[in-house]
């Protein structure tokens, strides 16, 4: 007869089984050999007395029992693990690793610096800190959560918005002004593919819309090679505030249109519907959503932007009569 510790391993180990749909991918991430993750298994089943999978040759899929007990099996995990994070808050406070996917562009540089601070106050937490824009099955990786600049449409995970960045269209300072936002659909462009179409839409305060196409003299999914074509001058760019802020104090970039804006750029964070979150978990996204909240804030007062239209509009007119913002 197993004790209820072994009982929580054993259903540690079929929710990951649950997520990767592996035997040999499951060991994998708990440290397990093929031939003992059969066995603790067939253990699990014995004890319940269903079986929890269909085996086949290429996967494995949960049975009807398997899809009734693994909500079950994940809330009691969840609060085992809460339990013991909770009680060990008074000692060592959190422990454990979280495995995180972000991407390229900004995981080493903005999400990093976030991260390294999330480290030296939490000393029992560890990072796998993996830079990679699309880390495909998220379950089978291992990974606790993904964080991306731009739409996540995976149904299988949950998604949720950590923070908007509102963009700009600079140009290299030798770049010939304009009237109209239009007029840039004949002029060479910069474009940053994982976030921008072909066709951007822009708006103003006082309602006026307009579409810029553009005309990619150079295509990338980096934004810092995005930054540096614009610097260069082989096309304008659109691009985030915080970007391109330091630029346009310098005059190394200017802005061409101020007053359209393109549409925000939205930063998420997801993780699988499969995976309980642990206390660690927890903690780690709301340093995040607190952290770039902060740095929004500083950004926007810098700016004199807004994530609220109304707002925006009351910032802007007080910034044009000299008021405060």
């Amino acid at each position: 007869m197993s004790t209820p510790v072994d009982r929580l391993s054993l259903m540690r180990l079929f929710v990951h089984i649950a997520e990767v749909r592996s035997l040999s991918g499951a060991g994998r991430l708990l440290g397990l050999s093929q031939p003992s993750t059969s066995r603790q298994l067939k253990q699990l089943e014995t004890t319940l007395g269903v079986e929890l999978f269909q085996r086949s040759t290429h996967e494995l899929v949960l049975t009807e029992a398997g899809k009734q007990f693994l909500p079950t099996a994940m809330e009691m995990l969840a609060v085992w693990d809460g339990a013991v994070e909770n009680a060990r808050a008074g000692r060592d406070k959190f422990r454990g690793n979280i495995r995180v996917a972000v991407p390229v562009a900004i995981g080493p540089t903005i999400l990093a610096d976030i991260a390294v601070r999330f480290l030296a106050e939490h000393r029992g937490i560890t990072l796998d800190w993996r830079l990679i824009d699309e880390p495909g099955d998220l379950a089978a990786g291992g990974y606790d959560l993904w964080i991306r600049a731009g739409p996540i449409r995976d149904e299988s995970l949950i998604v949720q918005e950590l923070r908007r960045s509102h963009r700009t269209i600079v140009g290299h300072p030798g770049e010939k002004g304009v009237q109209h936002p239009t007029e840039l659909n004949r002029r060479p462009a910069v474009q940053l593919v994982t976030y921008m179409a072909l066709q951007i839409p822009l708006e103003t305060d006082d309602g006026r819309t307009a579409t810029l196409t553009l005309k990619p003299a150079l295509a990338t999914d980096n934004i810092y090679v995005a930054l540096k074509g614009t610097r260069s001058g082989i096309g304008y760019g659109i691009l985030p505030h915080w970007l391109v802020q330091e630029d346009l104090k310098a005059g190394a970039l200017v802005e061409l249109c101020p007053e359209w804006r393109p549409p925000t750029i939205s930063l998420y964070i997801a993780y699988p519907q499969t995976r309980f979150r642990t206390a660690r978990v927890k903690l780690f996204i709301e340093y995040l959503r607190r952290q770039l909240l902060d740095q929004q804030s500083n950004v926007l007062f810098q700016t004199g932007m807004s994530l609220h239209p109304d707002r925006s509009r009351q910032m802007g007119r007080a910034k044009a009569s000299g008021g405060a913002t």
